[in-house]
């Protein structure tokens, strides 16, 4: 049995109590200067984890006086052994050194205190680093490589569970967790991973993610249990922990703070005893899920103790939690399968499709980019399409550029648009929230089909797959669900990612070429989206909505692709790739304009197409709209939303406005 089928034997007995504070207690030891000297002879007082090496027997010392409280899992002195976080004291070099006697020490008590009745683990401490990497503080790749030195050292050193604690940046916490995974690999085991967040007072992350959407961005990936810690005392977390009840399907963890920090007499001070502290921390098993307890800052062996008595023989409240399929920006979830549908997914920042966003991309102007993204938020898209891949460009490169400002400043979910798997991976490294991929197919056999499958699973994502074989574009019905169903196939079964995070596109060619092979394609696509529900109606689905009426007039295609829209949500579908301004309502056409698109769309003869040009070579629309909340705000207030908003093109003439009205 492994540690974690033995640690959820456990809690199906009795909830597990994590230890206290690791600085509150190294503050409180009598520390020789010469222990906080490097090999160099440098001071590095402050550098915790120096400790590990140069002063093994007082590290001992706080940890013999949790396990003697009888915490059950008792964290390493490792909280900072990351090599870009040790760089700060010239020490990057000593991280696997300092990781692996940090759990080394610890183990030793383990085993000391363990016997058959309440074994002891080693949870392997791993903080957040100093650097944020949706702030651009720290790329992916070097958070992920320093994150695999130190999961690497706690595994030799004897760790036995890994505890990514104090978390704040969803993206950090992916490259950590992949990080662990790659150090099991090459380690050829398999310790779990438990996840604790830090919500702050403001109630969100520090980056600005709420307990809702750290949920949705964690749910694909396989953790022991997600959790809180820090931040706040046990009154704050109380309410962000009955969300995470709500919807977490896993165990729960939360070692709180002991009260929120205080400043007397110039020191930092928590005012919680451990009789308070103990009183707060029941209440938190009232919620379904919570089976870990534990302290953070300014939590003593005695409020652990005190803790471990009053839970003694309590079993923890089975997970009930669940979650409706979602994807998330860093600041909110969007759920897969919106009521009303569809979930609209915009599609102008495509340098195939626009050639105001190709340009910005040409000219190096990733910052303009935004515009055309914030624009689409404005507009009412729920996600999203990115694409910078064309002709001539290092896609990968403008990838990374345009994905680290859409992260940070977009706050719609996203998803990144590529052929190339390279480019792909490239943008799931910048992004923080759950995105979908876009897209998969069986054009080229199923080795790249494979190739994005694993990027899906590894960086948790929902994933939109193409009706494409190796033939090319399915065109009937029959043939677009025979290539879903082998795309299902192979996604689910071999790859076991979550039918509900599968998004079919059924594809449609245009009905405004004239060509007869294509004549009835709304049709065939159509009835391949009722199909797909009625045999998946687990599943979503979604379409480039303008190629069905690529090659008409512009203003035509609107209402044609208004209408086709329409029917096809009647079938099933729950999103659509559109740009969200142009869409007409059915209730604002008349009934001739509605009558001459389906009579192209769905019972076309000779005549039908050029019936159509005719009916509307007159027609306009008026895409021109306001933003009422936007307008009834004062210059400054709008100043102030579009800085935060990154949306330079706007903001600029407002400042020269403002500029103009201040006296010199």
């Amino acid at each position: 049995m492994n540690n974690k089928e033995k640690i959820k034997q456990i809690l199906e007995e009795r909830i597990l109590v994590i230890d206290g504070a690791t600085g509150t207690q190294i503050q409180n030891l009598e520390i020789p200067k010469e222990a906080w000297l490097d090999e160099n002879g440098a001071d590095q007082e402050g550098c915790n984890e120096l400790l590990n090496a140069t002063a093994p027997h007082l590290m001992q010392e706080v940890h013999n006086a949790y396990a003697k409280a009888g915490a059950d899992l008792i964290k390493t002195n490792t909280f900072g052994t990351m090599p870009w976080v040790l760089d700060e004291y010239g020490l990057g070099h000593r991280a696997y050194e300092l990781s692996k006697k940090g759990a080394q020490i610890v183990k030793e008590i383990c085993d000391k205190y363990t016997t058959p009745k309440q074994p002891r683990f080693v949870l392997g401490s791993i903080g957040p680093g100093t650097k944020l990497p949706s702030l651009g503080h720290i790329h992916y790749d070097e958070m992920f490589a320093g994150y695999t030195t130190t999961a690497l050292g706690l595994i030799d050193g004897g760790c036995d569970v890994f505890l990514l604690e104090t978390c704040q940046d969803p993206l950090q916490i992916k490259s950590a967790i992949h990080a662990c995974e790659e150090a099991n690999s090459q380690r050829g085991v398999d310790i779990p991973i438990m996840v604790s967040v830090t919500i702050e007072l403001s109630g969100s992350m520090l980056i600005g993610t709420d307990a809702t959407t750290i949920v949705t961005i964690l749910e694909p990936f396989d953790i022991l249990s997600l959790g809180f810690n820090c931040g706040t005392g046990p009154d704050q977390v109380k309410k962000h922990l009955k969300t995470l009840s709500e919807l977490c399907s896993i165990p729960i963890s939360v070692h709180a703070n002991a009260g929120l920090p205080q400043n007397k007499g110039g020191y930092t001070y928590y005012p919680m005893g451990p009789v308070e502290f103990t009183q707060k921390q029941l209440e938190f098993i009232e919620f379904d899920g919570v089976s870990f307890l534990g302290g953070c800052c300014g939590t003593t062996p005695q409020h652990i103790h005190a803790l471990k008595k009053a839970v003694e023989g309590i079993k923890p409240k089975k997970t009930t939690g669940n979650i409706e399929p979602s994807i998330a920006s860093l600041f909110n979830t969007t759920e897969l399968f919106q009521k009303p549908a569809p979930l609209l997914i915009g599609e102008r920042s495509n340098a195939t499709g626009s050639k105001a966003f190709r340009e910005l991309i040409i000219a190096g102007d990733y910052e303009g980019t935004l515009t055309v993204g914030q624009a689409q938020v404005r507009d009412g898209a729920h996600c999203l399409d990115v694409n910078v891949e064309f002709a001539g460009r290092d896609g990968a490169k403008d990838m990374r550029a345009v994905m680290e400002l859409y992260n940070q400043k977009i706050p719609l979910p996203l998803m990144p648009d590529a052929t190339r798997v390279n480019t792909m991976e490239e943008a799931l490294k910048c992004i923080g929230g759950k995105p979908i991929i876009n897209s998969v197919n069986l054009e080229n056999g199923e080795d790249k089909l494979d190739a994005i499958c694993k990027l899906s699973k590894k960086y948790g994502t929902a994933l939109v797959c193409l009706t494409i074989d190796e033939k090319g574009m399915a065109k009937t019905t029959q043939e677009k669900i025979d290539i879903a169903q082998r795309l299902y196939d192979l996604a689910v079964n071999r790859h076991g990612i979550d039918p509900r995070n599968l998004i079919f596109d059924m594809l449609t060619f245009t009905v405004g070429s004239g060509d007869l092979e294509y004549r009835y394609a709304a049709i065939e696509t159509l009835e391949a989206i009722r199909e797909l529900h009625i045999r998946h109606p687990e599943v979503g689905s979604t379409l480039g909505l303008s190629n069905i009426s690529f090659g008409l007039d512009k203003n035509a295609r609107i209402y044609l692709n208004s209408v086709f829209l329409h029917h096809c949500i009647e079938a099933g579908l729950t999103s659509v790739i559109i740009n969200v301004k142009h869409i007409v309502p059915l209730a604002k056409m008349t009934k001739e304009d509605i009558d001459i698109c389906e009579e192209l769309l769905f019972s076309p003869d000779d005549q039908s197409l050029f019936k159509f040009i005719e009916h509307f070579s007159d027609k306009s629309i008026d895409d021109s709209g306001t933003d009422e909340e936007y307008e009834a705000m004062s210059s400054e207030e709008k100043i102030a939303k579009l800085l935060l908003d990154g949306d330079r093109e706007r903001m600029i003439p407002l400042v020269e406005e403002a500029r103009k009205e201040i006296n010199p």
